[in-house]
């Protein structure tokens, strides 16, 4: 059970006063100016995808992460622990930070309580409505790391114009479907813009090669896209990355006789993606990229 807002309030008082360190600077947040410290020295990621990757990408010292574990692409140091999720503010409470990092996505959740987090220690947010590069690019302005996000932003603006490079009438030219299918609800959830899931990461990559996807307003309003209608909304695409969760779902999807009669599958330009890639920050928009490069690798065979 959660502190009660009194005791939960004294406490962290406590623990600032033997985790803080001396020098701050203070910085204007959607949430109003905030106190950090100059040089964070335990860091809260709250959201496994942009709050951890953000937070590596800028070398924060990391004491503990919250939602999901991290993907295998994510570098995380070993012994930074994966916390309860949702998040316990104890348990945050119990590990001293002197910052977190929290998304704005919904501030009075259990999943993203940036509203109550500023009782334990400060709290920069990321915007999940900003391209993950804005979200980068502020949180190195306010932690004043921005050659550490000009560098990460830089290194994937040059993986993009490789790729581009190498496959620019291909990309120019094709239509691209990025989904999971989830075997449950027999549905597909396509990854572009446009839906309620806003800024996701599948679209975002695409966008920077200059690609080519599929309209939200075929879809349901977050990304919903009922077997039955497979034919009239992915048959226009040359290609699909297909995300693989790890629950079995391509192999499922496999044997769907509207799946098969997809021009894209019957030319056998599916690319199959480990893992959950819909939200992140420079790690993920790295992982996809590869594998935009070997998708169009396939189409222009």
């Amino acid at each position: 059970m959660l502190l009660g807002l009194t005791a939960l309030g004294l406490a962290a008082r406590a623990s600032r006063l033997v985790a803080a360190p001396s020098a701050t600077r203070r910085v204007e947040t959607p949430l109003g100016p905030v106190e950090i410290p100059a040089e964070p020295r335990r860091v809260i990621a709250v959201d496994s995808r942009v709050s951890l990757e953000s937070a590596l990408a800028l070398d924060l010292p990391i004491v503990g992460y919250s939602h999901s574990r991290a993907r295998p692409w994510i570098p995380v140091p070993a012994g930074v622990p994966f916390l309860a999720a949702p998040p316990d503010l104890e348990q945050i409470l119990a590990l001293k930070p002197d910052l977190i990092l929290c998304p704005d996505t919904a501030p009075y959740s259990d999943w993203w309580p940036l509203a109550r987090l500023p009782r334990i220690a400060p709290v920069l947010p990321s915007d999940h409505r900003l391209s993950w590069q804005e979200n980068l690019s502020q949180l190195g302005v306010w932690l004043a790391r921005e050659g550490r996000a000009a560098r990460r932003i830089a290194g994937q603006a040059d993986l993009i114009a490789d790729i581009r490079a190498r496959h620019a009438a291909v990309i120019d030219r094709s239509v691209v479907a990025s989904l999971y299918f989830d075997p449950v609800k027999r549905r597909a959830l396509i990854s572009t813009a446009g839906t309620g899931y806003g800024q996701v990461m599948p679209a975002q990559v695409l966008r920077e090669l200059g690609g080519h996807g599929i309209s939200a307003a075929h879809l349901g309003p977050y990304g919903e896209l009922a077997l039955e209608a497979f034919g009239d909304v992915l048959g226009a695409a040359d290609a699909i990355l297909l995300f693989d969760f790890g629950d079995g779902s391509p192999r499922v999807l496999a044997h769907e006789t509207l799946w098969q009669r997809l021009p894209a599958v019957r030319a056998g330009r599916v690319q199959i993606v480990a893992d959950n890639c819909t939200f992140g920050s420079c790690y993920t928009a790295g992982y996809l990229a590869a594998a935009y490069d070997g998708l169009y690798a396939r189409v222009g065979a």
